[in-house]
Formats: structure tokens, C-alpha cells, sequence
């Protein structure tokens, strides 16, 4: 009987499929050793919350380019920051906290109007959508999902494995680096 270790070392053993079999050994062995940390609830609700607000900022993005209005908007963004520090403070959470996930998550917004933008106007496929007001129709949805958010924040384990969860999910949802990098460096 020849051992695994004998086998592999035997000159007749193509080197290229030992290596193979090595690193793939080393890579399986890590990954028992340690297996991905699954996300908690918080993480995963706050994951969803934040792909419904980039999902949003599809239709911003859509009304921003039928108008030709800019995607930076600071007068709303500070408003959006006013609020989201008053609700925080009134919810227990860390003030500071709040505000660099929102910003980070309005920065997001702001990369991902702008590749959609720069996509229409380089002619692709324009969406369906109806005529869309941020007034009336996409800053209700969005002021919601801000407070949701801001629930969710309050449980949210503020770790490294947690941040790698939230850009998983991004990532899942079909969202390109530079958004996923922006919404998740908080």
C-alpha cells in the first residue's frame, strides 16, 4: 500500500497536479479551519435596506438626467443630515455613527447616479419608468427607508466581518465596486 505522501513525492507524479492537489488541500483545510462568519439578522436587514435605497437611486438618477439637474444635491443632503443626526440622537445612536453611514451611503448614491447618467447619455437602453417627481413620489420612499435604517443601525455590530457582509451584499445585488466601496467605508 502506497501512502498519499509517497505519491506525491514519486518522480512519476506530474509536479503541476501536486501542486494542484497541495494548494488545493492548504485552501480546503483553511477554509474548515475557519469557516465565513454568516451574518446576524441586524446586518442582513440593514444589507436590504441599504440595496432598496440604491435601488432608488435609479429613479433619482433617471429624474436628475430627463431635467439635466446635477447629481450633487447639498441643500437636500443637508437636510437629509440634519434629520438623520436629530432621529439618531432621539434613538440612542451614536450621532457620529449615523452621519458616516449616511454619508457614505448618499456617496454611493451619488457614484451610482452618475454611472447611470453617463450610461444614458452614451445611448444605452433608457428605463420605462413613468414620469417620476422626487418631490412627491421618491423622497417619501427614501425618508422612510432612512428612518428604517437608522433602527437598523442601532443593532448593527460595527465590525469588520459585519462591513464584508454589507459589501457581500451589495455585490449580490449587482452593484460595482466603487458603489459597494463608498456605501461600506463608514
Amino acid at each position: 500500500m502506497v501512502s498519499v505522501t509517497e505519491m506525491l513525492n514519486s518522480p512519476r507524479f506530474p509536479f503541476g497536479l501536486r501542486s494542484l492537489l497541495v494548494v488545493s488541500a492548504v485552501a480546503l483545510l483553511a477554509g474548515c479551519a475557519s469557516p465565513a462568519p454568516k451574518p446576524d439578522a441586524t446586518t442582513t436587514s440593514l444589507a436590504q435596506l441599504m440595496v432598496q435605497r440604491l435601488a432608488i437611486a435609479d429613479q433619482v438618477a433617471w429624474v436628475k438626467y430627463q431635467n439635466g439637474a446635477p447629481v450633487l444635491d447639498p441643500v437636500r443632503e443637508k437636510q437629509v443630515m440634519d434629520r438623520v443626526v436629530s432621529e439618531a440622537t432621539a434613538a440612542g445612536i451614536d450621532p457620529q455613527l449615523a452621519a458616516r453611514f449616511f454619508e457614505a451611503q448618499m456617496r454611493a448614491s451619488r457614484i451610482r447616479q452618475q454611472e447611470l447618467i453617463t450610461k444614458w447619455s452614451q445611448g444605452a437602453l433608457l428605463p420605462t419608468w413613468g414620469p417620476l417627481s422626487l418631490k412627491d413620489d421618491i423622497r417619501p420612499v427614501l425618508d422612510q427607508i432612512t428612518i428604517d435604517l437608522i433602527n437598523e443601525l442601532k443593532g448593527f455590530p460595527d465590525s469588520a466581518s459585519s462591513r464584508r457582509s454589507l459589501a457581500k451584499a451589495l455585490s449580490d445585488a449587482g452593484y460595482g465596486r466603487s458603489v459597494v466601496r463608498a456605501a461600506t467605508r463608514f
